[in-house]
């Protein structure tokens, strides 16, 4: 008996490690993602929901990259990212001829210029000449326009915003003659609030989900043509602005993470997500 139990004393351990070497294999380790990590994204506010869409997605497929997309305008974008302060700009307007030897650019689509009036205000339609005019101070009052009798109350977005150069390229196609009762303002949120603000208001903004959300005021057709991504690509809508990704010219000085980015926003999935916001 002792034999037998001397014999199983010594087999029993070299049957555990028999099983042991010989059982399911442990699961790999999933291999690391080389993007992984934090970047940065900055630029004008009419490419912004659509760079913000580009980064969500994106990180759905690679969920160890964290994109920061802020707004601080397309001049400072183009700046930033040519000197490699920010990993990739957008703009919301086309590179002067200096400018494209700093950065290149990815087109990745339009966002149109809207013109706002206060919810309020029965007017939903305006032709190209009245807008003109305005601005320009000869409408006094919405009564001339077809609205009810109160004094036209008009601003306009500072003088780098490109919302406002698009919108002075299709009204005015030149320096534009504003009167001394247009009202200059900084950035969109305080637009939308200084439209809302009075029932006669009238200003731009880039048209888009959080344009169409604010219930204070609306989006007025433009010649009978509907602020609409729609009509922005049938042709009919004329207020409209290219939008681009931009990033040194120098790939060497272009992050693997921020080319791969690039490479999706390039491909047909991404330039669909990004005209999806606008």
């Amino acid at each position: 008996m002792r034999r037998l139990l001397g014999k199983l004393g010594y087999t029993l351990p070299l049957a555990a490690l028999v099983l042991a070497t010989c059982g399911v294999a442990a699961p790999p380790r999933p291999t690391p993602d080389p993007f992984a990590g934090q970047y940065s994204a900055t630029g004008g506010g009419g490419a912004l929901p659509a760079v913000q869409a580009l980064a969500d997605r994106f990180k759905i497929l690679h969920p160890g990259v964290t994109f920061t997309v802020s707004e601080t305008g397309s001049d400072a974008a183009i700046n930033l990212a040519a000197t490699g302060d920010v990993d990739v700009g957008f703009i919301s307007r086309s590179l002067t001829d200096k400018e494209v030897a700093k950065v290149g650019a990815l087109p990745i689509g339009f966002s149109g210029t809207a013109i706002i009036v206060n919810a309020a205000n029965p007017v939903t339609n305006l032709t190209k000449d009245q807008v003109r005019r305005i601005y320009a101070g000869e409408v006094a009052s919405w009564v001339e326009l077809g609205g009810d009798d109160l004094p036209v109350k008009p601003f306009i977005r500072e003088a780098n915003a490109a919302t406002r150069t698009t919108f002075e390229a299709f009204v005015f196609g030149g320096k534009p003659p504003y009167a001394k009762t247009v009202i200059e303002i900084n950035e969109t949120t305080q637009m939308l609030t200084a439209v809302a603000s009075f029932r006669g208001g009238i200003g731009v903004a880039t048209i888009g989900s959080r344009t169409a959300a604010d219930t204070r005021l609306r989006m007025i057709s433009i010649d009978g043509a509907a602020p609409t991504l729609a009509n922005i690509t049938g042709g009919s809508y004329k207020i409209f602005r290219p939008l681009f990704l931009v990033y040194p010219v120098d790939p060497t000085r272009v992050k693997p993470a921020v080319r791969a980015f690039l490479d999706y926003a390039r491909s047909q999935e991404g330039q669909q997500v990004a005209a999806s916001v606008n």
